[in-house]
Parts: structure tokens; sequence; C-alpha cells
């Protein structure tokens, strides 16, 4: 932005015509000319303009000039959740009579999508999104490569549609990291491979986001890759060095007082207590994690689930106190018109009530065609097995060996 461009700006503001502006210091030919860019000028008619529009445009200019650091630390503010700086930021930018005239008005676009998704105002980031899609040959390399990083933050952790890792993985791989620099994407590439069940490569990209987020003091994302590194090596290191992981981990994120982290990393532990079919001390975990979650929340049905189908499977509470439970997760997970839940606490309550050949008839017609729909890998594994255990105990041999070809199509 030059001289001229300021000077239009701020008559605009004021609501004053280009002759209004030149009478008595030149003509409205010239201010135009001044304006665009087009013709020389005395320092004389722009101390004049200033005096006019009541401004020091040579201290807007460095205003101006500044606005692209500005930018910068507000992204810089949202990768390390430093809620006050976000705002403070926001607000100087906000007030700026350039930032949607300029040329980093798609840059401001792009991190405004950003801050939209830490706060989880989903459609307004997507809109944003959206609108810049259509527009990347106007990006710069920088823009285009936070365009997709953006995108990809939606799609794991924010969308509901069918195959959202996949499409999330698919952003993350056209990221040129060298034109982009922020290596915050190596954990959402490790998160988008462990989606889909890619152990190592989600290993690789956790464990270089971990030493990224240590450099630069970002522990609250550290404690994020490590528990994606946890996820990927728990099978195959001693339990009692997992367990005690986590356990540094839980006591680590509740004295920085995250407990967003510390419910998570709870939530994962219980998982592995889970596995190992120990149900109370998973039922623990899971409760303390159902307890720091808000709700009304996805993380809080997410939770809730765990927690239900836990009880359920190591028979920890009485029939009526499970269902009255699981049918506050159908409820909620219909509020959310999440498809998935709906089906998982339908499962989890034929379950309870032992209404075993409702079960079988509901995975095999309804549950199972939408985990393969959905690409979800981790469900088809987990009801698949239990699918074809069920048809081996009751001699049906074809159904079996139809859900053999689902496993090896999903490991392919």
């Amino acid at each position: 932005m030059h001289v001229g461009e300021i000077i239009k700006v701020f008559r605009e503001r004021n609501g004053i015509t280009q002759a209004q502006l030149g009478e008595g210091i030149c003509t409205t030919t010239h201010v135009s000319k001044i304006e665009n860019g087009k013709t020389a000028y005395s320092p004389e008619i722009i101390t004049l303009f200033s005096e006019r529009l009541q401004i020091d445009v040579h201290k807007e200019m460095e205003t101006f000039q500044n606005i692209e650091k500005q930018l910068h630390n507000w992204h810089h503010a949202i990768i390390m959740k430093r809620r006050k700086a976000i705002e403070s930021i926001k607000e100087n930018l906000d007030s700026s009579p350039y930032i949607h005239f300029s040329k980093y008005a798609s840059l401001y676009q792009l991190i405004l999508a950003r801050y939209f998704l830490f706060y989880e105002e989903d459609e307004k980031a997507v809109q944003i999104l959206n609108n810049l899609n259509n527009k990347q040959d106007e990006l710069t390399p920088f823009e285009r490569n936070l365009l997709w990083h953006a995108f990809s933050i939606y799609h794991l952790f924010h969308s509901t549609d069918f195959k959202n890792e996949d499409v999330a993985l698919q952003l993350l791989k056209r990221i040129n990291i060298e034109e982009y620099g922020n290596q915050e994407y190596f954990y959402h590439l490790s998160v988008a491979y462990h989606y889909i069940g890619s152990k190592m490569m989600s290993y690789i990209y956790a464990e270089k986001a971990l030493k990224y987020f240590k450099k630069t003091n970002n522990y609250l994302h550290a404690f994020n890759a490590e528990s994606i590194i946890l996820l990927q090596i728990g099978s195959e290191i001693d339990f009692k060095e997992l367990e005690e992981r986590y356990q540094n981990l839980i006591h680590d994120s509740e004295v920085f007082g995250a407990t967003d982290k510390q419910g998570m990393f709870l939530s994962n532990l219980g998982l592995e207590y889970y596995n190992r079919g120990e149900y109370v001390k998973a039922q623990k975990c899971y409760d303390a994690a159902l307890k720091l979650a808000e709700k009304a929340t996805m993380t809080y049905l997410k939770r809730l689930y765990n927690y239900v189908n836990t009880c359920a499977e190591g028979k920890l509470l009485r029939k009526t106190i499970l269902l009255k439970k699981a049918h506050e997760g159908i409820s909620l997970a219909k509020q959310f018109n999440n498809q998935l839940y709906i089906i998982l606490f339908k499962l989890v309550i034929l379950n309870i009530d032992k209404q075993m050949d409702q079960y079988y008839t509901f995975l095999e017609k309804n549950a199972l065609p939408y985990f393969k729909e959905s690409n979800s890998t981790r469900w088809i594994h987990l009801f698949g097995r239990k699918l074809y255990d069920h048809y081996v105990e009751t001699e049906q041999p074809l159904k079996a060996f139809h859900i053999s070809n689902i496993f090896i199509a999903t490991n392919s």
C-alpha cells in the first residue's frame, strides 16, 4: 500500500469526495492520480491532505507496514493457544482501516478461519475457507499452504462428513514445508495417519511434532504429540512403563491447568485398561475424564460412550443406571446429528438388554454397512471381529468368509 492508497482509505472512511478533498489544493483528476499511484506529488500536497483528513500519513504508513508482523503474531498465538494474546492482537487488527483493503486481506481471512476453528465456530470457519478455496490462484504460496492446513484441521476435528480423515490426509500431503514453515502441521499429519491406522507414519510425524513443540516451548501441543506417540507404541512396550508415562502426563497436565489434556490422557489410559480387560481401572479413568468434559459437547459424548460401554462389558453398574446413561448418549448424539454415536449407543443398549439376536442383526444390517461407508477402520475391525466370531459360533461359514474379506480390504 502506497501513500495514495492510505489517503483514499481515509477519504472514503470520512465520506469525502475527491473533489472535496482537493478543493483549494489541486484538481479532482490530480487527487485521483495520487490515490491510484499514477503521478508524482509534492510533500506539501500530502501534508494538506493529511490535515484535511486529520491523520498523520507517515504514522499510518508505519501502522500499515506493521500489519504483516501482527498477522503472523496472531497466527503464532493461535498455535500456542494463548487466548489473551489472540484476542488482543485481533482487536488491534480489526481496528485497522486497511486490513480488508490491502494485500493482507486474504491472510487475515485465513487466520480468522483458524481463530473460528479454535473457538469451534465451525460454520464461520468453513464459509471463509470455501470462499478462499475458489480463489487459490490469487493466494501466495504461504497462504495456499495455510488454506490446506486450516481445511485439514476442520476435517480432522470438526467435520462429520464421511472419510474426513482421508480428506485431511490428502490436504496435509499437499503442504510444502519450505514455503509454509509451520511445523505444527507435523502433529496434524500424525493424527491423520493415526486415524487411518498407519502406526509407523503416525509415530514418525508425532516425533517430529514433539521435537518442534519442545523447541518452541509449546507445552500444550507437546502433550498432544506425546499422547499420539503413546497410542502408537502402547502395545510394544512394557505396560508398567506405559502406565507410568500416562500417569506422569496426567499429573503434568493437571499442574499446567490443562484440563482438556488431562481428560485426553485419562481417556487414553482408560482405553489401554479396557483393551486388557481391566474394566474397573478403565471405568475409573473414563469417569474422571467424563467429569472434566463440558456437557453437551462432542468430547462429553465420546467419553460418555467409553464409560457406559466399559461399565456394560465389566458389569460394573446396575442395568437401570446403564440404560439411563446410554439413552442420554443417544439423545445427545441425535442433538449433534451424529449417526456414528447413535449406532454405537444402540449397540450398547441391545447388549445391556441381552437382546443378542437383535444385536447381531443390527450389527450386520445397519452398523457394519455404516462403518464401511464412512471408512471407519477402527470400528470395522472392532465390530467386524465380533460379528465374525458370532458367525463361526453359529456355523455360518459364508458370512464369516465375507467378513474376513472386509478385513483384508480395509488393511490393503
